[in-house]
C-alpha cells in the first residue's frame, strides 16, 4: 500500500517506519523535505521524501499529522483529497478515519515488540466510511497495535485530549472493549456508507483541540 504522511514528526515518523517494516511504501513530507533525509535513511527501502503536495498525490492513504499551528498551511498545500482515505484530521472530499490520537508519540516505536494480541495495546478509531475503516484497521495492526472500532466519526471527540477514550491511557483489548461498551449505544451499529465530509466543522474542532495542547 502507498501511504503519504503529511507531517513527519514523532507520530508521522514513528508510524511511517513501522509501516515500512510491514511492507508498505511511505512518502514522508514536510514544508522542508530536505530535513527528512535522515528519517528516510533510517526507514530504509520503501521510504521516500517530498513536499506536502507530493505526499497527497503519492498516497492511497494519507496520515495527516502536522503540528496544530500548521494545519491551515498543510490543508492548502495538500490540495483536494477526494476519494482518499485520511487518517486523523478530517479533510473535505476525503474518507476520514480518526485514529492514533490516544497513543503517546513516544510509545509508537516500541509497539512492534508486543507480539501477542493480548500484549498489544489498543488504538481506538472511528469514521463514517466502512471501506476506509477496514484499511485503517489493518494499518493499526501493521504498526503493532490492536484496532478497536469506536463507531461513527461523531465519536472523535472521545478520542481527543478531553475525551474518555483518550484519558483511559494505554490499555489492552479487554479493558478497551468494556470502556467502549459504556460509551456507545445502538446507534453505533447503523450501516455505514462513504460520503464526503464538511471541512469547516472539523477544522473548527481541530482548532478547539489545540487549546488543550
Amino acid at each position: 500500500m502507498k501511504i503519504g504522511i503529511i507531517g513527519a514528526g514523532k507520530v508521522g515518523g514513528g508510524l511511517g517506519k513501522l509501516w515500512i517494516r510491514a511492507g508498505h511504501q511511505v512518502l514522508f513530507s514536510s514544508r522542508h523535505p530536505k530535513r527528512l533525509r535522515v528519517l528516510v535513511e533510517e526507514a530504509g527501502l520503501g521510504a521516500y521524501l517530498g513536499g506536502v503536495g507530493d505526499a497527497a498525490l503519492f498516497g492511497d492513504v494519507i496520515l495527516f499529522s502536522p503540528n496544530f499551528w500548521g494545519v491551515d498551511d498543510a490543508l492548502e498545500a495538500a490540495g483536494p483529497l477526494k476519494g482518499k482515505t485520511v487518517i486523523d484530521v478530517t479533510l473535505p472530499n476525503a474518507r476520514v478515519v480518526k485514529a492514533f490520537s490516544t497513543i503517546p508519540a513516544s510509545f509508537i516505536p516500541h509497539a512492534i515488540y508486543r507480539t501477542g494480541r493480548l500484549q498489544r495495546l489498543v488504538v481506538f478509531y472511528c469514521g463514517d466510511c466502512q471501506t476506509s475503516k477496514v484499511i485503517v484497521h489493518q494499518l493499526i495492526a501493521d504498526s503493532g497495535f490492536v484496532g478497536l472500532d469506536a463507531g461513527r466519526l461523531r465519536m472523535a471527540k472521545e478520542l481527543e485530549a478531553q475525551g474518555r477514550m483518550n484519558q483511559a491511557g494505554l490499555i489492552g483489548i479487554a479493558q478497551a472493549k468494556r470502556l467502549l461498551h459504556q460509551l456507545t449505544d445502538p446507534i453505533q451499529n447503523e450501516s455505514l456508507a462513504c460520503h464526503d465530509v464538511d471541512q469547516s466543522a472539523f477544522v473548527e474542532e481541530a482548532s478547539a483541540s489545540a487549546n488543550y495542547i
